[in-house]
């Protein structure tokens, strides 16, 4: 009987936040008549708001479920590796996203063919959809195995569910409602996974009484092979997480260059004050915990879902649902914008219809944010690794569009942009070969090893791209 009451609590707790979150989308439609509200929020957001969404979109599946699950299983070490994302949000928010507002740009495309012409253009969209579609997948992942270990709902229906109020009202309310669903969770994020580890720290007589009763080699960091792992996926995650699509967005839709700089390098400095401390205290709870070691086994995404059903009173249970929905959703309904931003300016204005009405590009980004929604939740049904799939979008990512990012905004000169192409494929090809081609040899990241002959070509293009013809043969006259 206690067991039946437990889910019903948990399961209301559930229920008002979808409800809540599907008010949001349908409040949001009456401010979304045209493609730039629809898109960009009619380029007026403030700081504080640019600072709660990009630290929501930067919290999803794989930093909760999978960061967790993995301090658990390995210690401390995989704690650190997230604060990688938060210092690529520090220096991109001080140092770049001024500078892209100033741009007054739509979509990442746009930013590419300004600095270096149609070519670059041409392989920095297909780059930004599979970096979308890969974190909309894994977002739909954590969704689905949240809500199948803490409630019992079958994994399938449980990302029927979430993709199904994820997409509503991404589709209805645009960036609007995502903006609006961030903010509210950005505050049921932070206040519950924030008192969870307080709450736990507490129970267990203080975190240094945690670490003593965690398993051996908690603490430890490993053998050379380990700290070089846990080094270059640090760096994946700085080079993965740099101005990618959702985060760029953020740069467009502030209200003025300060608001960018501020909303973006805040939520960095935000999140690494606040989440490794709290994602270490929650993976040592797991791992001392003898009910989660017997759930999740080697199955280190289930931890975290565990450990909120067996250490917490189901009211609260049912908040900590709430916020890791909250981070899972925020991640994906921010992708989903995105895909919709460039679908509807880098293939369909640009390649369909040159002259297409507002209303017209409005249904295309609304059509985009369903058909991509439902297509990730089909992926989400066989691909199951919610970090296998984060460090695959990051592999392609990194190599390909960081270097050419930070030369156009702090170093750029019209001689350099042939060797910033040159660099682009130079980047991806290295990573294709070191991760496809050689299965990743040492364990060494091959977004970094791309990242690395990336620059490398750079570097060697360079005194090639002082010749003016050779530039203009990739950077066209007129940007």
């Amino acid at each position: 009987m206690e067991e039946i009451s437990s889910r019903i609590v948990e399961l209301s707790a559930l229920l008002v936040y979808l409800i809540l979150l599907l008010w949001i989308g349908i409040r949001s439609i009456a401010q979304s008549k045209t493609a730039i509200d629809y898109t960009l929020a009619g380029r007026q957001v403030r700081w504080y708001v640019v600072l709660a969404t990009t630290a929501a979109t930067m919290v999803g599946g794989g930093m909760a479920l999978g960061i967790v699950g993995n301090v658990f299983k390995t210690g401390i070490g995989y704690a650190l590796i997230t604060c990688g994302a938060y210092f690529s949000l520090m220096f991109s928010g001080f140092f770049l996203a001024p500078k892209l507002r100033g741009l007054n740009l739509i979509t990442v495309g746009d930013y590419f063919e300004l600095r270096f012409g149609i070519l670059a253009r041409s392989l920095a969209v297909p780059i930004c959809i599979v970096f979308l579609l890969g974190c909309v997948s894994a977002q739909m992942v954590a969704v689905g195995t949240i809500t199948n270990v803490v409630l019992g709902i079958d994994y399938r229906l449980a990302v029927l569910i979430g993709a199904v109020v994820t997409i509503f009202y991404s589709t209805v309310g645009g960036l609007r409602a995502v903006l609006k669903t961030d903010v509210l969770q950005f505050v049921i994020l932070v206040g519950g996974f924030g008192v969870a580890a307080l709450f736990l720290v507490t129970k267990h007589g203080g975190l240094s009484n945690m670490v003593d009763q965690a398993q051996t080699g908690h603490m430890e960091l490993g053998d050379w092979r380990d700290l070089l792992r846990i080094a270059t996926i640090a760096c994946a995650f700085f080079l993965g997480e740099m101005l990618v699509p959702p985060f760029a967005a953020r740069c467009f839709i502030a209200k003025d260059p300060p608001s960018a700089r501020w909303g973006i390098a805040g939520a960095g400095l935000f999140l690494l004050l606040f989440l490794p401390l709290t994602s270490f205290v929650l993976g040592t709870a797991c791992n001392i915990s003898p009910e989660v070691q017997a759930a999740a086994g080697d199955d280190s995404k289930l931890a975290l879902p565990t450990l909120m059903r067996t250490a917490f009173h189901p009211m609260f249970a049912g908040v900590m649902i709430a916020a890791l929905l909250a981070a899972v959703m925020s991640s994906a309904d921010s992708c989903l914008s995105s895909l919709a931003t460039i679908f509807m300016e880098d293939i369909f204005r640009r390649h369909v219809r040159r002259d297409a009405t507002d209303h017209q590009l409005l249904r295309v980004a609304q059509g985009t944010t369903l058909f991509c929604g439902i297509g990730t939740a089909i992926l989400a049904l066989f691909f199951r690794d919610i970090i296998a799939l984060i460090e695959f979008v990051y592999d392609f990512w990194g190599p390909t569009i960081v270097l050419p990012f930070i030369v156009g905004v702090l170093w750029y000169r019209e001689s350099r942009v042939f060797a910033c192409v040159i660099s682009m494929f130079a980047g991806l090809s290295a990573m294709a070969v070191w991760k496809f081609g050689l299965g990743t040899p040492y364990a060494f990241s091959p977004a970094l090893f791309g990242f690395a002959v990336a620059v490398l070509a750079f570097l060697l293009a360079l005194p090639i791209t002082r010749l003016w013809r050779l530039g203009r043969l990739v950077k066209p006259q007129a940007p």
